[in-house]
């Protein structure tokens, strides 16, 4: 979904994905610039559950992008 540097903004993401039902998590890191808290979805069973999710995250005005691990 996202990296932040603002926590408020982070937050205010995780809330606005979550309302479409889509679970979210976070993860702080250490960038080149300084601590940043990703905002994350899934993992989801199959492809077709994430393509779902994504679908639901851009309707709600989200960014997002489908990853396979």
């Amino acid at each position: 979904m996202g990296a932040f540097a603002d926590d408020t903004a982070a937050r205010e993401a995780r809330q606005k994905a979550e309302r479409t039902g889509v679970k979210t998590y976070t993860q702080v890191v250490d960038t080149k610039d300084g601590k940043r808290t990703r905002v994350r979805v899934g993992p989801f069973a199959s492809r077709e559950e994430a393509d779902k999710a994504a679908a639901a995250l851009k309707k709600a005005g989200l960014a997002g992008a489908v990853l396979s691990l």
